[in-house]
């Protein structure tokens, strides 16, 4: 064999001597390496992002967040409280917690998941919304004939608490309410809404106020003339709603016509989780039933007027049954919640 020959020859032999014995190593010799697949870990999982919490009632509060870039899922949890309507373990980036306690706060963590490794948390708070509470805090019918203002005494209020003042009035000929003011009221009342039915010399109206903390106060309210039939007075305290702008809106209805039905003005938009309060007047009626859905704040036994609250706003008008009356009027206030 010539010499060149027998070179070739030791080197097969000893190239596949390495094949056989280290395959991988040989392997390497004649490919390129492989590519390194990059994986997750406690340190590379972003947390989510943009979690927040926003009460949506009394009850419940709406959770919301993005997704970071690598993730298997979620853990959440709540303090206080035992976490409800939310997974502990949620698989979207939005849920809404329920079985709450009104005007409470809570706190909700929640963490990216990456198979067994976990993000850095990232919190989120919110407050429920207080159920709006009405107190009859004071009421007066007064059928002195002649006079220009009418008084309700005996009211107790709390300090700095939001009021409701209910009005009605029957004169002897136009009516027109200049004021409503009083010791158990801040200053002089703001009015809210009104309406006198046509071909009438009546007037449904509300005016909104702040309590003294007076222990039997009074609330005046003045006329423009000195021609009083019959006044009623309601003063309704708040608790529980939003301070700053307790009244969301109001609706308020009237007329002259006869029938054994009155139906109150609508609340357009209105949240189920307000408040309501509604106030009916009749003129010569025989009955007035409570509106479904509503508790009883005051119903005189002369029956001529009534004041309702429920816990839940309506769109729709209210409406109460009476016997034939020759005209009434009503008003909605739709309370804000806390």
């Amino acid at each position: 064999m010539r010499p060149v020959h027998r070179k070739v020859l030791w080197v097969g032999i000893v190239v596949g001597i390495a094949i056989a014995l280290v395959p991988g190593a040989a392997l390497a010799v004649f490919s390129a390496p492989p590519a390194v697949t990059a994986r997750a870990t406690a340190a590379t999982i972003s947390a989510p992002g943009g979690f927040t919490a926003t009460a949506a009632s009394t009850t419940t509060v709406n959770l919301s967040w993005t997704a970071p870039p690598t993730l298997t899922g979620y853990t959440l949890s709540q303090s206080a409280g035992t976490l409800a309507g939310c997974s502990a373990t949620p698989s979207g980036t939005s849920c809404t917690a329920t079985g709450l306690t009104s005007h409470t706060a809570y706190t909700w963590t929640l963490k990216a998941a990456y198979n067994n490794w976990l993000s850095s948390s990232v919190q989120a708070s919110a407050t429920t919304m207080s159920a709006v509470g009405f107190t009859l805090a004071g009421k007066a019918t007064d059928g002195t004939a002649g006079t220009s203002s009418s008084t309700a005494t005996g009211v107790t209020t709390i300090s700095g608490a939001d009021l409701l003042i209910l009005i009605y009035r029957q004169g002897s000929s136009a009516v027109g309410i200049t004021s409503v003011s009083g010791s158990a009221i801040s200053g002089t009342a703001t009015a809210i809404t009104s309406q006198a039915p046509a071909n009438s010399n009546s007037e449904v109206a509300a005016y909104h106020a702040t309590g003294t903390g007076t222990s039997n106060g009074t609330v005046t309210v003045s006329f423009s003339a000195s021609n009083n039939v019959s006044t009623t007075i309601d003063v309704v305290q708040l608790s529980g709603e939003n301070t700053a702008s307790p009244i969301a809106q109001s609706a308020v209805s009237a007329s002259s016509a006869s029938g054994t039905t009155v139906t109150g003005g609508a609340l357009s938009g209105a949240s189920a989780s307000d408040g309501e309060l509604f106030f009916a007047v009749l003129t010569t009626a025989t009955s007035m039933s409570t509106p479904t859905g509503y508790t009883v704040l005051d119903v005189p036994a002369s029956t001529v007027h009534g004041v309702w609250d429920s816990s839940s706003a309506s769109t729709a008008g209210i409406t109460t049954s009476l016997g034939v009356s020759s005209y009434w009027g009503t008003i909605e206030i739709e309370i804000s919640h806390g």
